[in-house]
């Protein structure tokens, strides 16, 4: 019984078996005598085979265009076979070759930091005396206060006027990366281009830094603690301000500052101290006739925790001095293969009126 039934299932399969394809030799004509012409001629030979009762157990089928009387190539395509058992000829793994995956053209530099507060401001004095001539300080002369006395008809009473001197010594600052050549090579283009808006904006930040770390102990300070900065804070200080003849025009002060502000009711509308003014947000707000700068500054954290300082400054309470406005300049250095590209400017900078420089600090 048992061997009865395994001669059927023999015969079953013999009939349902698909009979594997025998190879076909691709025969080679005497006198061919170029490898071109053998060339040709067996492409010609392999093309006819494929086409011949559409072979499909090579997965591939000629999509019924006539070929010419020569073997020759025309303008036919072979097509993926649509026959179960080749619905899937491109596996996963292969499927990733075939997809090509594209740059964009433009390069993006994430959140670059905003233009400096400090650089060329109009509330800053800019000295441009040394530049392009000798020497590395300058010196700014300053005038005091006279007294006011009653005099009738006796001598008035006089002191001598107070005449000092303020130095601002030159110091440089830089930025500086490099691009290794074969780097450079493959890049996309613009690259270099955002690589030297960072270094630029590297440059901002450095001398943000240099004014706010030089001017730190300079003038005076209304010391709120931890308490969080208010409206309230900002009047008084401007009034401390006025109180020593000054008038201050900016307001330097920290995001986190800025935040704590922008959630009080009474700073938002502006209109509650009479100014008609429009709290828009940004780099600069406008509030009391004061222009308020936000530098993400860290100098401008203080050392107790959760407290920051506010810079108050009159007009030309600071001055500064050129040497060399901000440049960039590459170099490539054949020995490393790298091409170095440096950002640099030097200047100077002090507090020369400290009446005119004041500093609250309050918490956030």
């Amino acid at each position: 019984m048992l061997s009865e039934l395994r001669k059927d299932i023999l015969e079953d399969l013999k009939t349902t078996m698909v009979k594997p394809a025998e190879p076909t030799a691709i025969p080679f004509t005497p006198g061919q005598t170029s490898d071109f012409d053998v060339m040709e001629h067996y492409k010609g030979v392999l093309i006819k085979d494929l086409r011949q009762g559409n072979r499909q157990d090579y997965g591939w089928v000629w999509d019924g265009r006539e070929d010419n009387d020569k073997n020759e190539f025309s303008e036919g395509l072979f097509v993926e076979a649509k026959i179960e058992g080749f619905q899937e000829t491109i596996g996963a793994l292969s499927a990733g070759s075939a997809i090509p995956e594209i740059w964009a053209r433009d390069v993006f530099r994430c959140c670059p930091y905003p233009a400096s507060a400090f650089w060329e401001a109009p509330y800053i004095k800019w000295h441009d005396d040394i530049k392009g001539k000798p020497g590395d300080t300058v010196h700014v002369i300053t005038v005091g206060k006279a007294v006011c006395g009653t005099a009738g008809c006796a001598e008035p009473a006089s002191t001598a006027s107070t005449i000092g001197a303020t130095a601002i010594t030159l110091e440089e600052y830089q930025c500086s990366l490099y691009v290794c050549r074969d780097d450079l090579e493959d890049m996309v283009e613009d690259t270099i281009t955002e690589i030297n808006n960072s270094l630029a904006s590297c440059l901002d930040e450095c001398i943000d830094n240099a004014f706010i770390a030089n001017l730190r102990g300079i003038g005076s300070t209304l010391d709120k603690g931890t308490a969080y900065i208010t409206p309230a804070f900002i009047a008084e200080t401007i009034g401390s301000v006025r109180n020593g003849t000054c008038e201050p025009v900016v307001v330097i002060m920290h995001p986190v500052v800025e935040a704590r502000l922008m959630q009080n009711a009474q700073f938002v509308n502006a209109s509650t101290y009479g100014d008609r003014s429009v709290i828009t947000g940004g780099h600069i707000l406008v509030y009391l006739g004061l222009d308020f700068v936000v530098v993400p500054k860290g100098s401008l954290v203080q050392n107790a925790p959760g407290t920051y300082h506010t810079l108050f400054l009159s007009r030309h309470a600071v001055h500064a001095a050129k040497k060399r406005d901000p440049t960039i300049e590459t170099q490539y250095l054949v020995q490393t293969q790298r091409k170095y590209i440096y950002a640099s400017v030097r200047f100077g900078k002090s507090g020369v009126c400290e009446d005119g420089i004041w500093w609250l600090l309050s918490g956030a």
